[in-house]
């Protein structure tokens, strides 16, 4: 139960520190700041810290009884005020995602001409990469090294219903390593059909053996397999379109599956 209690504050925004101090009023009622700096190990300079913020927040209560300051967490109606509060916080930050686009995208052509190379490392870097694929212009083109699932988890299912939402199509070509990728238990969410066209080549033609997607002025590269994980990213309008054209060379003699 505690670890649900901590994991919603933090999702609400609170630090550690904030959550024990939450968590111990909840467990042990109303309190003063002596009693909740022995009940969740907190000094009590940090305590009167940070119950100011968390006052502030609308997190917990302060009552004045006999002449001195208790504490309380605060009721359930409280935190539903806000959640509907962060609710409405993100649907503004959404709603002004295009428009901040809009202005990064004009300071970046002025102040980062021509091309540039990033680099990703880890699971973080990899979901990074593939979230930025969402940025195509209607298509994007492919080599499927693995099954995503079995790296990024339950992310991958956001990314789909984002894809199709975006009504993006994604084409690419995929070798052995693929099919024994399938025989692995993952997470392997129904595709919509017509948003992913795929098509086989052998190994003996092609060993595709890690992930390779073009879009736009993009060539994204990643790894995730026997232990390495990392990926490139590289933002050059020529050598996507040189890419663009073998994988069309490659299209043409992959098989239909």
């Amino acid at each position: 139960m505690n670890k649900i209690i901590t994991e919603f504050l933090s999702n609400l925004g609170l630090d550690t520190e904030e959550s024990a101090i939450y968590s111990t009023l909840l467990e042990k009622g109303p309190q003063t700041v002596l009693e909740i700096s022995r009940n969740s190990g907190i000094d009590r300079t940090g305590v009167y810290r940070l119950l100011e913020k968390l006052h502030q927040a609308g997190i917990i209560e302060e009552i004045v009884d006999e002449n001195r300051k208790i504490y309380s967490a605060a009721d359930i109606n409280t935190l539903e005020f806000l959640v509907k509060e962060r609710e409405n916080q993100i649907r503004r930050l959404h709603e002004s995602l295009p428009f901040i686009d809009k202005i990064i995208s004009s300071r970046k052509s002025t102040h980062q001409p021509g091309t540039k190379v990033l680099f990703y490392r880890g699971k973080d870097g990899i979901r990074q990469q593939v979230w930025n694929t969402l940025r195509a212009d209607k298509v994007c083109l492919g080599y499927t090294y693995r099954k995503l699932g079995e790296l990024i988890g339950d992310y991958y299912i956001k990314w789909l219903d984002e894809w199709v939402e975006r009504k993006l199509i994604f084409r690419d070509i995929y070798s052995d390593d693929f099919l024994k990728s399938q025989k692995v238990q993952t997470i392997h969410p129904h595709i919509p059909e017509g948003f992913f066209q795929s098509r086989y080549i052998s190994f003996d033609i092609l060993n595709v053996n890690h992930q390779y997607d073009i879009y736009n002025d993009v060539v994204s590269i990643y790894n995730w397999h026997e232990g390495e994980i990392f990926g490139v990213e590289i933002y050059n309008q020529k050598i996507a379109d040189l890419q663009r054209q073998m994988f069309e060379i490659v299209w043409k003699i992959a098989e239909e599956k």
